[in-house]
C-alpha cells in the first residue's frame, strides 16, 4: 500500500498534497495572528475573500484532477486532451485572481479618494480624523486585495504547473510507447 502511494506515478499528487497542507497551515497561522480578521474589517469590497474562495475551490479541483490523472493507467489521447483543458481552466483562474486583485486595488483607491475628500473641513479636527480613517480603509482595501490576488495566483500557478508537467510527462511516455 505505501509502495503504491509513493510510486513515481503518485508523486505529482503527493506534491499537490504537500503544497495544500502548507497553504492550510499558513492560513491557520494567519487566523491565529489575527490577519484574517483584520482583512475582513479593512477590506470594504470583500474581494479578498472571493479571491481566497476561488483559490480554495480550484485547489480542490486541481487535487481531484491530479489524483485522477495519476490513477489512470494506459492514458489515451482523448484523456490527455481533457487533462489539458482542465489545466487551462486552472491557468485562467490564476490569471483571474490577479485581475480581481487589481480590481480591488482600483476600488480601494476610488473608495479612498471619493469618500475622503468629498466633505472635508480643514478647520474641524474630527472631520480630518474621519478623512484619515476613510483613507486608511481605502488604502487597506487596495493593498489587501492586491496581496490576495498575487498570492492566490502564485499558489494556483504552482499547483497547475505540477499538474501540467505530469500531463506532459504522460504524453511523452505514451508517445514513446507507440
Amino acid at each position: 500500500m505505501i509502495h503504491d502511494l509513493l510510486s513515481r506515478e503518485r508523486r505529482p499528487f503527493l506534491r499537490w498534497w504537500l503544497f495544500v497542507t502548507l497553504m492550510i497551515l499558513a492560513s491557520i497561522g494567519a487566523f491565529e495572528m489575527g490577519i484574517i480578521d483584520e482583512v475582513y474589517q479593512v477590506d470594504v469590497t470583500k474581494l479578498s475573500f472571493l479571491i481566497v474562495l476561488l483559490l480554495s475551490v480550484m485547489s480542490v479541483k486541481c487535487g481531484i484532477d491530479t489524483f485522477t490523472l495519476t490513477s489512470t493507467e494506459n492514458i489515451n489521447r482523448k484523456q490527455i486532451e481533457r487533462a489539458y483543458s482542465r489545466a487551462e481552466l486552472g491557468w485562467f483562474t490564476s490569471d483571474f485572481c490577479l485581475t480581481l486583485g487589481m480590481i480591488g486595488t482600483v476600488a480601494g483607491f476610488i473608495f479612498m479618494l471619493a469618500s475622503s475628500f468629498a466633505n472635508i473641513d480643514v478647520t474641524n479636527h474630527a472631520s480630518l480624523q474621519n478623512v484619515l480613517s476613510h483613507m486608511a480603509a481605502g488604502m487597506g482595501t487596495a493593498l489587501y486585495t492586491t496581496a490576495a490576488g498575487l498570492i492566490s495566483s502564485a499558489f494556483l500557478k504552482l499547483q497547475y504547473f505540477n499538474y501540467s508537467s505530469e500531463i506532459s510527462r504522460l504524453e511523452a511516455e505514451r508517445d514513446d510507447q507507440t
